[in-house]
C-alpha cells in the first residue's frame, strides 16, 4: 500500500511538466485511482484530489476547495476493515484532481467548465461505474457505496446523505426505514460510538440537512437506479478529521457492524483472496 501511494505522488507531483494530455504523444495524466477489493462496500472520495491535470480555467461556480483528510480516511478504514476481515477490503475510488478544476459530484456540465477538465469528470465517473457493475455482478443480494465527504459548517458531527432515503431504496425496501434511522443503522453505529449524527436517531428519513442530503454520485449510483445498489453519502466534521486519530477505526467497526445487520454480509466474514493491484487511469 505504501509503495502504490508513492508511485502516485512521483507520477502526479513530480513530473506535472511531461503529463499534458491535450498534446499529442504524450504521457496521459493520471486521475483516478481505483482499487477492486473483496468486500461488498465501495468508498468513493471525489474532493481530496490535488494531482495536476493539465491548465484548465479555475472553476467559477461552486466550492472550489478540497475535503481535506478524507482520502486519508477512506484509505485508512480500507486497511482498518481488512484488519478486521482477515484481508478483505472495500473497493475505493479516488479523485485525484483538484476540485477548483473539476467537481466530480456534480453532472459533467455542472463539474466542469472547460473541455480541458471533461477527461477528469469521466475517469472518475468510469471507474465508479464499473466498480459498481462488479459489486452487482458478485453480490446479487446487495451492496453499499459510502460517498467520503467533509464539511467544516459544523465541525464536530457527521451528517447522512441519502436524497432522504430515495438512494437506499432497496436497503429501506428489505428493512424498513430502521436500517437508516435505527441503533443499528450506519449512523447508528457511529453515535454508538459516540460520534454527533445527524438525523438524530428520533428524526424521520425526510430530516436530512438540505446542505449535505445527498449529491450527484448517490443519486447517480444509489439503489433507486435500475443498475444502483444502497448508497450514503456521510459528511465529516472538519475537527473529526483534523482531530480523531481514532475515526477510521470506528468507522471501519461501524460499517462492518451495519453491513451485517443490513444482509450485505453474512455474521462471519471469513478471509478471501485478495484483489488485484489498484490502477491509475486517465
Amino acid at each position: 500500500m505504501q509503495r502504490r501511494h508513492l508511485l502516485i505522488s512521483l507520477t502526479t507531483t513530480l513530473l506535472p511538466a511531461t503529463m499534458h494530455a491535450a498534446e499529442p504523444g504524450r504521457a496521459p495524466l493520471v486521475q483516478t485511482l481505483s482499487t477492486p477489493g473483496e468486500l461488498p462496500l465501495l468508498l468513493t472520495v471525489p474532493h481530496d484530489g490535488e494531482a495536476f491535470i493539465g491548465l484548465p480555467p479555475a472553476r467559477t461556480r461552486g466550492t472550489v476547495l478540497r475535503d481535506l483528510g478524507t482520502r486519508p480516511l477512506a484509505e485508512q478504514t480500507a486497511l482498518a476493515l481488512a484488519r478486521l476481515t482477515g484481508g478483505q477490503r472495500p473497493a475505493l475510488v479516488v479523485a485525484l484532481a483538484h476540485r477548483r478544476y473539476v467537481d466530480v459530484n456534480r453532472s459533467e456540465a455542472e463539474g466542469t467548465e472547460s473541455d480541458d477538465a471533461v477527461p477528469a469528470w469521466r475517469s472518475y465517473h468510469a471507474e465508479v461505474a464499473a466498480q459498481v457493475a462488479d459489486l452487482r455482478k458478485r453480490f446479487p443480494n446487495g451492496a453499499l457505496m459510502v460517498d467520503v465527504h467533509g464539511q467544516g459548517q459544523v465541525p464536530d458531527t457527521i451528517f447522512r446523505g441519502t436524497r432522504n432515503g430515495q438512494t437506499a431504496r432497496a436497503l429501506i425496501k428489505r428493512l424498513g426505514p430502521v436500517a437508516l434511522q435505527g441503533p443499528h443503522s450506519l449512523t447508528g453505529e457511529l453515535a454508538a460510538r459516540g460520534y454527533t449524527v445527524a438525523p438524530l436517531m428520533q428524526d424521520t428519513l425526510s430530516a436530512e440537512d438540505p446542505r449535505f442530503s445527498g449529491g450527484h454520485t448517490v443519486a447517480t449510483y444509489g439503489s433507486h437506479q435500475p443498475e444502483g445498489i444502497d448508497a450514503i453519502q456521510l459528511e465529516f466534521g472538519s475537527a473529526l478529521r483534523q482531530r480523531q486519530a481514532r475515526l477510521p477505526d470506528d468507522l471501519a467497526a461501524a460499517l462492518l457492524a451495519f453491513m451485517r445487520y443490513a444482509g450485505y454480509l453474512p455474521a462471519n466474514v471469513s478471509a478471501r483472496q485478495r484483489s488485484s493491484p489498484g490502477r491509475l487511469t486517465a
